[in-house]
């Protein structure tokens, strides 16, 4: 069977030039390594939760865009990102996809918005993104417990292994 050309490598085709774009070497790296990392386990946790491949791959490029901004232009950082977030993620990604629905979109654009808002119960994929981020950020190093000891990431965790 051919591979075939999916609705992910649509969003990857938008992604990886603004990623590429990225002139800090250490950066760049890092927004690899976070993003599709987060991409990865929001694509798990989609499954594990029973939802269908469609929601996987939402959740996937929900994960490759929650902080895209932030590494793109470090500068703009704050205490508040993900707004900004979801704004840049819908001006150079969501509006430019083609093969998503705009229900779809927006559900994506939300999920982004809605990241950092871990402590307020959101819709479906507002939570698998949440929690995929912190799944990431304890993963990528088990033995640091700036992540590990909070009870939100022992939960993801522990409901990723079982």
């Amino acid at each position: 069977m051919e591979r075939q050309y999916t609705r992910l490598d649509e969003a990857r085709n938008l992604i990886d030039p603004l990623i590429k774009g990225i002139t800090d070497e250490e950066d760049k790296r890092g927004a690899y390594v976070h993003l599709y990392g987060t991409g990865l386990c929001a694509a798990i946790l989609a499954l594990k939760r029973g939802y269908d491949r469609r929601m996987a791959e939402m959740a996937e490029v929900c994960g490759m865009l929650h902080d895209l901004f932030t590494y793109v232009h470090p500068e703009e950082d704050g205490e508040n990102h993900a707004p900004g977030c979801a704004e840049y993620a819908k001006k150079n990604v969501l509006d430019k996809l083609t093969q998503f629905t705009d229900e779809e979109k927006e559900m994506m654009y939300q999920a982004v918005y809605n990241h950092s808002d871990k402590h307020i119960k959101g819709s479906v994929l507002d939570e698998i993104i949440k929690d995929a981020d912190c799944a990431h950020h304890a993963l990528r190093n088990p033995t640091e417990d700036y992540f590990w000891d909070r009870e939100r990431i022992q939960q993801v965790v522990q409901e990723m292994i079982n």
